[in-house]
């Protein structure tokens, strides 16, 4: 919100809703300029993609994206085994090239590849 608010009223935002973050609280006086940088620096910091996405990693978020995608799998074919449920997960995840293989495990679960699959393993 405040990255697209416009300069007149950066000000009165950051004075209108103070508590949402010290660090922009403590910048409130200072020029329009120097609060740009901040948010820009916060943005970019804090991995923030939109007002309602920022970009997270490690398997405390993997583990609820995994188990919805097995879910799923489960409705397509409720006869899976949960060894099938593995292979099916491994043989179509994607390795990441730029990561090692320690980092990323048998890479990116491919959702798509992976309920089309278990579907069609009837």
């Amino acid at each position: 919100m405040l990255d697209k608010a416009k300069d007149e009223n950066l000000h009165e935002l950051i004075d209108d809703n103070p508590g949402i973050d010290p660090e922009i609280d403590a910048v409130a006086d200072r020029e329009i300029h120097s609060i740009r940088q901040l948010i820009t620096l916060k943005i970019r910091r804090e991995n923030v993609i939109t007002e309602h996405y920022k970009y997270v990693d490690g398997t405390s978020f993997a583990a609820p994206i995994v188990s919805s995608v097995i879910a799923q799998m489960v409705e397509a074919n409720p006869r899976l085994t949960p060894s099938a449920v593995k292979r099916i997960l491994i043989s179509t995840a994607e390795r990441l090239p730029q990561f090692e293989t320690d980092r990323q495990g048998w890479g990116v679960i491919d959702a798509r590849r992976a309920v089309d699959s278990a579907a069609s393993s009837k």
